[in-house]
């Protein structure tokens, strides 16, 4: 049987990777901070162990105890917007990047073929982005965070030039699902919603919605991510839905389908008229790859995440229809 390890399975990303690569088939470990997994009870296919990635160490033994063909990493210390990385910056950096190191020295010194997958960000790249953003888009560190990302990326590279690991970047735009941090965006938006529609007076601030974002469904990216592991090891890809929203658009339209109107719903801590520029994430690189790029609308994971705040599935069903980018009914 396939063996699959996940840094970071009790993420939303980890654990919809555990999920997905359980249903192909692959005996999954999953690491975690925490004592007990959050999302996947144990199983003769799953197993948990508590790790602390700071303690290479520990990881090492992990690794030296199975013979993973995949591991994925998508352990991160990341926070939403506005994050201050500065107080963290060590662990951030034990997390986030030596860890990674310690995935590609395995490989290097034990099991040359092991293939390793690992969470980069859009972070990487200029802000703020505009034009159309691809693989070949240069970098540039605008944060403690994105210096941690380009490091990362650069081992890659010096891994698989100089050794030959099987490994990849997946630069991710923004993905959500119910399992995603309350302090993120999406979120937020989605709890406001949930709230407006059981008290019609309700309302709440937002730093922003004078943004643009390409958002997709969470667990859909991860199960692409294992179909990059499986059909086209050492190559790396950009992961996002395709479809840039200028946010206070979105969110129109996510209140409209409901029959509300946003701005009874929200103030704008820092409100600004001027536009950010636009872009748009090409997956000409991830279709041509592995056959497939997101489907998923932004309106079905908002949906998603009402039923998880326990909006009636009768109030969700009599919303008004969602649209695909190419104005079609879907």
């Amino acid at each position: 049987m396939r063996k699959a390890l996940v840094l970071g399975v009790n993420g939303q990303d980890g654990s919809y990777l555990a999920e997905g690569l359980l249903r192909r088939g692959y005996e999954v470990t999953g690491i975690g901070r925490q004592q007990r997994s959050r999302h996947i009870e144990p199983t003769d296919f799953f197993h948990y162990v508590a790790v602390d990635l700071a303690d290479a160490s520990k990881l090492d033994a992990v690794l030296r105890h199975e013979d993973f063909d995949l591991v994925f990493h998508v352990a991160a210390v990341h926070g939403s917007s506005g994050f201050s990385y500065e107080p963290i910056w060590r662990n951030m950096m034990e997390v986030n990047v030596l860890a990674l190191h310690v995935l590609l020295e395995h490989a290097r010194l034990r099991r040359p073929d092991m293939r390793i997958i690992y969470a980069n960000s859009a972070k990487v790249f200029p802000e703020p982005l505009a034009g159309t953003i691809d693989e070949c888009t240069a970098r540039a560190a605008t944060c403690l965070y994105s210096i941690g990302k380009i490091a990362s990326a650069n081992l890659i590279d010096q891994y698989r030039d100089r050794h030959r690991i099987p490994a990849s970047n997946l630069y991710l735009f923004n993905h959500e699902s119910v399992r995603r941090g309350a302090d993120f965006f999406v979120p937020k938006v989605a709890r406001c919603l949930a709230t407006a529609l059981r008290h019609p007076a309700f309302s709440a601030e937002l730093q922003t919605l004078n943004f643009r974002a390409d958002w997709s469904a969470a667990s859909e990216l991860m199960d692409i991510a294992i179909d990059v592991a499986e059909r086209a090891p050492n190559r790396d890809l950009v992961l996002a839905s395709g479809h840039t929203w200028y946010a206070r658009e979105a969110v129109e339209m996510l209140f409209q389908r409901y029959g509300l109107d946003y701005r009874g719903h929200f103030r704008e801590a820092a409100p600004s008229r001027e536009r950010p520029p636009d872009f748009r994430v090409s997956l000409n690189r991830l279709k041509a790859a592995i056959g497939r790029g997101p489907v998923r609308h932004l309106c079905t994971i908002v949906d998603e995440m009402l039923a998880y705040a326990g909006v009636p599935a009768s109030t969700i069903a009599a919303a008004a229809p969602i649209y695909q980018f190419d104005g079609t009914p879907r």
